[in-house]
C-alpha cells in the first residue's frame, strides 16, 4: 500500500491577473500545506476589509527565503502581489511577492531547483 497525500489545487485564484494590496497584518499562519497571511486592507473609500494571501508550502518558504513562524508580525506593514480569487466578494489572492515596509522585496515564485 503507498500512503496519498490530500491537497488542494490553486485553481480558485486568476493566474492571468495581477493585483497588490497594502496593508497591515493581522495574521501570520506558518503551517502546511500552505502558509498564510492576513491584512487589514483599507480602500479609496475608506472601508476596511480583511485580505489572506496565500504562499506556497512553509518547507519552501524555508529553504530558499528562511522564512519562519516570526517572519511577519501582527502591526507589520507589507504589500502582496499576487492572483486575486475569481470568486466575486473573497478578498484573497495568491501571492507571487512581497514587498516589506524598508522597500525590501521577495519574489516568492524564485524558488531555484
Amino acid at each position: 500500500m503507498v500512503p496519498s497525500l490530500a491537497h488542494h489545487a490553486n485553481s480558485a485564484y486568476d493566474r492571468e491577473k495581477s493585483i497588490s494590496v497594502s496593508g497591515t497584518v493581522t495574521r501570520w499562519q506558518f503551517i502546511n500545506p500552505h502558509a498564510g497571511i492576513w491584512l487589514s486592507v483599507t480602500d479609496e473609500a475608506g472601508n476596511t476589509q480583511e485580505w489572506a494571501g496565500e504562499f506556497q508550502s512553509i518547507q519552501d518558504l524555508y529553504r530558499f527565503f528562511q522564512w519562519n513562524k516570526d517572519t511577519f508580525q501582527p502591526g507589520d506593514e507589507v504589500t502582496l502581489i499576487g492572483s486575486p480569487d475569481r470568486r466575486p466578494g473573497h478578498y484573497s489572492l495568491w501571492t507571487s511577492r512581497v514587498v516589506f515596509a524598508d522597500g525590501s522585496e521577495v519574489d516568492v515564485r524564485n524558488t531555484p531547483e
